[in-house]
């Protein structure tokens, strides 16, 4: 069974008295496990469909399958609950809360579920070992440099176990090194927990690491390559 099913998607924006389709006949299946580029020039539509990938946003027209059930029907509440559950984010402006410390933003999305202090807290220091920042653990953001802020973003996503970690141009803010770092840091995570990773990226040196390359311009998929 497909982790996400797209069928004939469109994604209209009001702004103002004008209309901009963002996204224009979207057919889309990605599999579990599956570690998958969305790639194009600035302005092609890649936010756009994360942000439906990920729940946070719904389509003007179509059908959204996540796991088998369509979701583009269901209430905001009911998305929430399904995008708390199933879904992590990685964001390029690692999106952390300066005043807490490493350990502290990664346990953040389980105390939000109602964790216990003690076991969030224990979740959290396990998934900061796994992305090889144990030492860091009570340092806070503003001291970490930008690929170990990326990496304390990564273990954050994957705190709750998600089925499906979606990351925006998460190498953006980072120099190639640390790109490739990146890059790669998530292909192990998605080998050995079998998470889907779908990023984006405008940076066609890195799509030499995926599972699948899928190519948007002016909102259209155009290419697809193994």
């Amino acid at each position: 069974m497909a982790l996400v099913t797209m069928r004939a998607i469109d994604k209209i924006y009001q702004l103002g008295s004008t209309q901009v389709q963002a996204l224009r006949d979207i057919n889309l299946s990605i599999a579990e496990q599956e570690f998958i580029a969305i790639w194009g020039p600035s302005g092609s539509g890649k936010t756009s469909l994360l942000n439906l990938i990920g729940l946070l946003d719904t389509p003007t027209q179509g059908e959204l399958y996540l796991a088998g059930e369509r979701v583009d029907t269901l209430d905001d509440d009911i998305l929430a609950q399904q995008r708390n559950a199933k879904i992590g984010f990685v964001f390029q402006g690692f999106n952390l809360l300066p005043v807490l410390s490493a350990w502290e933003n990664v346990m953040l999305p389980l105390q939000i579920r109602g964790a216990r202090v003690s076991q969030a807290r224990d979740t959290a220091l396990a998934k900061l070992q796994e992305v090889g920042l144990a030492e860091q653990r009570d340092q806070r953001p503003d001291t970490l440099s930008g690929g170990q802020r990326q990496r304390v973003a990564i273990a954050r996503a994957l705190v709750g176990n998600p089925a499906l970690v979606i990351a925006d141009e998460p190498t953006a803010n980072l120099d190639s090194a640390n790109s490739y770092r990146i890059i790669e840091l998530m292909r192990e995570l998605n080998r050995r927990d079998k998470v889907t990773f779908i990023f984006s990226t405008h940076d066609p040196r890195l799509l030499e690491h995926v599972d699948r390359r899928i190519r948007l311009d002016d909102g259209q998929i155009t290419q697809t390559e193994v």
